[in-house]
């Protein structure tokens, strides 16, 4: 191997790996003039993926005391791949990192420059047991094209690129809304017919039993829609209005909980604020639906109670749309996995009482 004019280059190659085809098990080793010693930068560790899914993309590290010319050449001699951060890395004293690096910094630096007087110290890391929304939030922050990931020892482990966040982002926004429909996160064409069926029988019983729930509801109502039978044809445009603007709220919580913008920290301020959509849009359907249903069967009671039942559903709908996800989460239950279930099963039960209920009052006074 040829000798740099600044110290010899040794690259050390374990079994697994031979220099310029692949990174996994190969160490670097370098001679300086000042050390007089071999000094071995962190091991260059191959592509790996964390609890959560996340890839980490092999970290290139060099010693602090290392040359820009050193480096230069040992990264000729590696060829490292795409799948190599962006960044290179600077460890201390027991391989804990200390600053990073750009290839641009190292190639217009001076060849006799030690790494460590190019480096930026001020950096951001990421905990290698950090949530991976958090991560990714950390990342996407940051505005940087990657970030380096270390252990509880500060000891470099990999680096977080932003191509393979949105990758995984991508892969968790899939799971995220398939599991919201209640269906397998693996579910595609080519999966075989049984267990496609099976995975998604398990949802639409529990769903039966929730229907049951609300249909027991109408059930205690059975006399108010036998005098007064008109109620029956609003019925579904309450419940079904009021599903549809929990679904709104659950997909943004659902969302915003992934991302790490939402948090118990600050979920008073967004219950607040779903509540007001709530009462907006409550206002407004339940003038539209009320004037509607006075002009279709001139009874301008039907269109009051109407009015004020899709109001208060909605109001409930946004209410439910943020409490159902948040207590799942303080359960340690995906929020995205059974949320849409309880979600509609507050709004076609509530909605059908508000509805009902308002009905047999007009009934009672005489307006029906």
């Amino acid at each position: 191997m040829p000798l740099t004019p600044h110290g010899s280059l040794r690259a050390v190659c374990g079994p697994a790996a031979t220099v310029g085809t692949s990174l996994e098990g190969l160490m670097i080793a370098f001679r300086t003039p000042a050390e007089g010693a071999f000094l071995r930068a962190q091991d260059v560790r191959p592509a790996a993926h964390d609890a959560d899914g996340l890839i980490y993309a092999p970290a290139l590290s060099f010693p602090r005391h290392a040359t820009a010319q050193q480096v230069i050449d040992t990264l000729r001699h590696m060829r490292p791949d795409a799948a190599s951060s962006s960044y290179l890395f600077v460890t201390g004293e027991a391989g804990r990192l200390i600053g990073a690096l750009s290839l641009h910094q190292l190639v217009v630096a001076s060849p006799d420059a030690r790494v460590e007087s190019l480096m930026s110290p001020s950096l951001i890391s990421l905990p290698e047991d950090l949530p991976a929304e958090e991560q990714a939030r950390i990342l996407s922050d940051s505005g940087l094209m990657a970030l380096p990931v270390v252990d509880g020892l500060g000891r470099l482990v990999g680096a977080l690129d932003a191509g393979d966040l949105l990758d995984a982002v991508e892969e968790e926004a899939t799971e995220d809304m398939y599991r919201l429909a209640g269906v397998h996160k693996d579910e595609e064409i080519s999966r075989p017919l049984s267990l496609a069926a099976r995975d998604r029988v398990f949802w639409l019983i529990i769903n039966l039993g929730t229907a049951f729930l609300a249909a027991s509801v109408v059930s205690s109502f059975q006399n108010v829609i036998a005098h007064a039978a008109v109620l029956a044809a609003f019925m579904p445009i309450v419940a079904g209005q009021g599903g549809n603007a929990g679904t709104q709220t659950l997909t943004f919580i659902v969302r915003s909980l992934a991302l790490g913008e939402l948090r118990f920290a600050n979920a008073r301020q967004i219950l607040l604020r779903e509540i007001a959509i709530g009462i907006c849009n409550g206002l407004c359907i339940g003038l539209l639906v009320g004037l509607l249903g006075w002009l279709w069967k001139g009874i301008p009671a039907l269109g009051v109670v109407v009015g004020v039942a899709m109001l208060g559903n909605l109001i409930l709908a946004s209410v439910a749309g943020v409490v159902v996800p948040l207590a799942l989460k303080a359960l340690r239950i995906d929020p995205a996995l059974a949320s849409s279930i309880f979600v509609t099963t507050v709004t076609d039960v509530c909605g059908f009482f508000f509805f009902l209920s308002l009905g047999m009052l007009a009934l009672q006074m005489g307006y029906l």
